[in-house]
């Protein structure tokens, strides 16, 4: 009996040890899920972007050369319901530096696809928060600043068009979604799939060294980004993708192990319970 008394125990402590592991493991590969895209200004007619499942995780990485400018994003179905964006820039020269009022703005429409014809087209706008909010991005191995964020639940029937207005130059991400799928593809229209050489280059921006300093919180010309990254730099982001790599294989490995572990001491009870019955 003091037998079976300690196997239960140990049981459960490979339980309560499995359970951390796994949970932090389904969080880690949250930062994974984005499908990123590389928005294509079009030169002859407004840029848009179309999605057919605005529920599924997506990054669309751009760049305004001036103010004005405008980007679409037609979002033409949810399969959850649940509409959720961002806009981030890099937290860096000469972005993080930029004036509130040099930030996007974004322009979001409800519109109703209900054969009821007294459904109006909801309109709302939002504008940069009053404190941007920075963070790590581990996968894409960014430090960014959100600088607006929405969530809410839509009711059925309704399609969202969302235009991004620029009010100077500067790199942003329109990020929408949550939901981790990369089976299919959902997004069309102006954009092309970004590679991760690709999204490198676009964040290490080099910034010119003469230009003067009291004028970087001005709006200022952004040139495309260097194909000459820092090779310091460079060396840096590839060692922190190879660490964190190696961390995610490991954890896998180890969180594996234990459930195995546990799932084998579970059957040798089970048997050994069935034995001391059947005598």
């Amino acid at each position: 009996m003091l037998q079976l008394s300690k196997m239960l125990n140990l049981i459960k402590a490979m339980g309560i040890i499995a359970l951390p592991v796994i949970l932090f493991i389904s969080q880690t590969n949250e930062t994974y899920a984005h499908q990123p895209f590389e928005i294509i200004k079009s030169p002859s007619k407004k840029t848009t972007i179309d999605l057919s499942d605005a529920s599924v995780s997506h990054a669309f990485y751009g760049k305004f050369e001036s103010v004005n400018e405008e980007i679409i994003f037609n979002l033409n179905n949810f399969s959850d319901n649940i509409l959720k964006f961002s806009i981030l820039i890099p937290d860096r020269n000469p972005e993080k530096l930029l004036d509130k009022k040099y930030l996007p703005e974004l322009t979001l429409t409800k519109i109703s696809t209900s054969k009821n014809q007294n459904s109006p087209n909801v309109q709302n706008t939002f504008k940069p928060n009053i404190t941007p909010a920075t963070y790590y991005e581990p996968y894409s191995q960014m430090h960014l600043i959100r600088v607006t964020a929405h969530q809410e639940i839509l009711k059925n029937n309704i399609q969202v068009k969302v235009t991004i207005k620029s009010n100077g130059p500067l790199r942003y991400i329109f990020s929408v979604g949550s939901k981790e799928i990369f089976s299919s593809v959902y997004a069309s229209g102006d954009t092309e799939y970004f590679n991760s050489s690709s999204q490198r280059e676009w964040y290490w921006y080099i910034e010119n060294e003469n230009e003067d300093k009291d004028q970087k919180n001005l709006p200022k010309k952004i040139t495309k980004p260097s194909v000459q990254i820092q090779n310091s730099n460079s060396k840096q982001l590839e060692n922190t993708r190879a660490t964190a790599n190696t961390l995610n294989s490991t954890i896998v490995i180890f969180s594996s192990l234990i459930l195995l572990v546990v799932i084998i001491l579970i059957i040798y009870y089970l048997k050994y319970s069935k034995k001391k019955y059947e005598d």
